[in-house]
């Protein structure tokens, strides 16, 4: 999934939950950003700039009106609730189907295209998950806890480089008009003290970042 942690970018490879960095960086690899070493701009604070450029500054040049037009065509992503213990994100597939969106989280080669660039699996409940990143020696590592294609996915969640408890991911996927897919991702068992919270944090803007990317092969003809 990605790399949320204190050294990577993911686990939820680099980073961006409305905004998967140094913080996403260490917690979702992102192999296209991280030489830089400077933390991804979440994309919801870009958009609340561009929103603020535009409305406030009438002269404002064309281009980025036209950013701005185009995240806010893009299908809706939002933080529901960030509660010191969990994470819930709502996410739109207009143009995949709750079981084949279930498929770009459990066969290899579709999670390739859109989060790590490795991994082993065994789609079935009790079985077991290892993404990677070879590059940056980057491993998460988990347990399927459901499996019911289309409907529930279960994971347990654990970075090799993190000393956090083991977290869990829960994925609802239900059907929208024209065939479609509601994502809801709950993430959750974080303890409630600062460095649990930090890594929740790197977290969130982990699967924002891997979220659009999923989003962005949906669009995909």
């Amino acid at each position: 999934m990605f790399r949320l942690s204190n050294r990577a970018g993911i686990a939820v490879g680099n980073r961006d939950l409305g905004a998967g960095c140094k913080g996403y960086q260490q917690s979702y690899p992102n192999n296209s950003q991280r030489a830089s070493g400077t933390p991804l701009p979440t994309k919801l604070n870009r958009l609340f700039r561009l929103y603020s450029t535009r409305r406030n500054t009438p002269n404002a040049n064309a281009k980025p009106r036209r950013f701005l037009d185009m995240e806010m065509s893009r299908p809706n992503l939002e933080l529901v609730e960030t509660a010191r213990d969990r994470i819930t994100i709502v996410a739109d597939f207009p143009h995949l189907s709750p079981a084949l969106l279930f498929d770009y989280w459990t066969s290899i080669d579709l999670l390739k295209k859109w989060w790590p660039p490795a991994a082993e699996l065994q789609p079935k409940v009790g079985g077991t998950y290892h993404f990677s990143w070879p590059k940056q020696d980057w491993h998460l590592r988990g347990k399927f806890t459901m499996f019911d294609r289309g409907k529930t996915l279960g994971f347990t969640w654990k970075w090799d480089h993190e000393s956090i408890d083991v977290t869990r991911v829960t994925l609802l996927f239900h059907s929208i008009p024209n065939g479609g897919t509601k994502l809801t991702l709950l993430h959750e068992g974080y303890a409630k003290n600062s460095e649990a919270k930090k890594t929740r944090d790197e977290h969130i803007e982990g699967w924002t970042f891997f979220l659009r990317k999923l989003q962005e092969q949906g669009q995909e003809p």
